[in-house]
């Protein structure tokens, strides 16, 4: 059953320059209990579709389309309504931890706080039900009390503190965007198991933003690119990554450092996509990504790339389409 379905989904914000386009006619839907990837490079409007979704953007912005959270249009909600969504259906995970939670507030009191806003609950049950969530994200109550406030806490920590606030209600929706940016490897590794766990635990659907194409990989059944604030190809990740036809996903993965390439004496430098993310105050009229395409031809310039379908819901926008092994070896 679907739960989530985005139907070109456009976000202008206002600026000095005058408008700017950040996200162009974004569509994906996302089932119950279902995991769903958005990847690409910084600036590429990952992290501006999820706030889009929990209607969190800056006033100055201009956001059309659809959300749909089964059959309730996000878009037409006043605030009252979306508070009442926000932290009890869905829940977002944010980058950094340090500068979402409160610095005033202990850590128990943040948790506690969605129960208190979405839950008709004792004080009693809420502190029962706060410990128990701390102890479900790896936090031992005799080791770290609820009257910790986040800066005694190390970067995993806050993390760990920040999932137990998102799950406290048992949201449809989890949403975590880049949510191993700032910690270790070790901690990484430890954090996205946490959320897999508690996602499939709790039965809810999971979209996992990442710049890390390993990191969804290893978290997600679906993975949608995208590149200056369009979709460039979605599908099953396992499709998607082992028989990419873009030519900016194929970009991304011959980016990714080979076994030893940071040898010494080796005489092949790491791959690098040409160019640059292109500027999204300016006009665009063909592929974004046509300037630094190495398959770009005349019309990628001249007019807008249409969707093609190459089965097994793998879909892509490109007007030459990388098709197989011959062509993945020329490219390369």
């Amino acid at each position: 059953m679907t739960l989530l379905q985005v139907k070109n989904l456009n976000v202008t914000i206002e600026t000095p320059y005058g408008p700017v386009e950040i996200v162009k006619k974004a569509n994906f839907s996302l089932d119950k209990n279902d995991t769903l990837g958005i990847v690409g490079e910084s600036g590429c409007g990952k992290s501006v579709t999820a706030l889009a979704i929990m209607s969190l953007l800056p006033p100055e912005s201009i956001v059309s389309g659809q959300i749909l959270l089964e059959d309730q249009d996000l878009l037409l909600l006043n605030e009252d309504q979306l508070c009442n969504i926000r932290g009890n259906r869905i829940g977002m995970i944010f980058q950094e931890p340090m500068t979402a939670l409160n610095p005033v507030q202990t850590i128990g009191f943040q948790i506690a706080e969605t129960l208190m806003l979405h839950k008709k609950l004792k004080k009693a049950q809420i502190t029962a039900q706060v410990k128990d969530l701390m102890e479900k994200v790896g936090l031992d109550v005799n080791r770290f009390p609820l009257n910790l406030y986040p800066h005694q806490l190390s970067g995993g920590q806050r993390q760990r503190v920040m999932i137990a606030m998102v799950i406290a209600c048992r949201p449809d929706l989890l949403i975590a965007d880049e949510p191993t940016t700032a910690l270790d490897v070790t901690v990484q590794e430890q954090i996205l198991d946490l959320i897999n766990d508690l996602a499939q635990r709790y039965g809810m659907a999971l979209i996992m933003i990442s710049h890390d194409l390993g990191v969804i990989a290893q978290t997600t059944k679906n993975v949608m690119v995208m590149y200056a604030g369009t979709v460039m190809e979605k599908g099953k990740t396992i499709d998607v990554f082992q028989n990419m036809a873009h030519p900016y996903t194929y970009g991304l993965f011959a980016s990714i450092p080979k076994p030893g390439s940071s040898r010494l004496g080796t005489k092949q430098p790491l791959y690098s996509i040409p160019g640059h993310v292109p500027d999204l105050r300016n006009s665009f009229k063909g592929c974004r990504f046509a300037d630094r395409c190495f398959r770009a031809q005349k019309q990628c310039s001249l007019k807008e790339p249409s969707h093609t379908t190459l089965g097994n819901g793998h879909d892509v926008w490109c007007f030459h389409p990388l098709a197989g092994k011959k062509d993945h070896d020329a490219a390369g």
